[in-house]
């Protein structure tokens, strides 16, 4: 930001409300309001929606490692290749966790090796993400 006692004044109280996001992004975002004549509570929108959503991502990230995961594994590195009997659609539709709502267990079983834990430990980093 600039040396504008205005600007030095906005950046003291963005640090003490700790709005790094907001701080980061104000001037570019203003420039872009103004480029695209957004109103005053669509350019406050867009930069509290960034904000918000950097804070999700905060939280995530320190929920995840309060919950000590040996190993962080996800869905998207699953192999699906093996088992070939292994239902896809199933397993990825368990991940919406409308099985936590109905107040259900889930139990994987099958052979060594097959991927359970792996799935299992993807289910609990999206119950992580969830509880936002």
């Amino acid at each position: 930001m600039t040396r504008n006692p205005a600007d030095l004044l906005l950046n003291e109280h963005l640090d003490y409300l700790k709005l790094t996001c907001v701080k980061e992004n104000c001037q570019p975002l203003a420039v872009e309001s103004a480029a695209n004549h957004w109103s005053h509570l669509d350019y406050l929108g867009r930069l509290l929606q960034g904000e918000v959503a950097a804070r999700q991502q905060r939280t995530i990230a320190w929920r995840i490692k309060a919950a000590r995961f040996p190993v962080i594994k996800t869905l998207e590195g699953f192999r699906w290749d093996w088992p070939k009997k292994i239902n896809r659609l199933q397993i990825q539709d368990l991940f919406r966790l409308s099985f936590i709502e109905e107040k259900a267990n889930v139990i994987f079983l099958g052979l060594v090796g097959l991927g359970k834990n792996s799935l299992s430990h993807g289910a609990r980093l999206c119950r992580v993400s969830a509880r936002l």
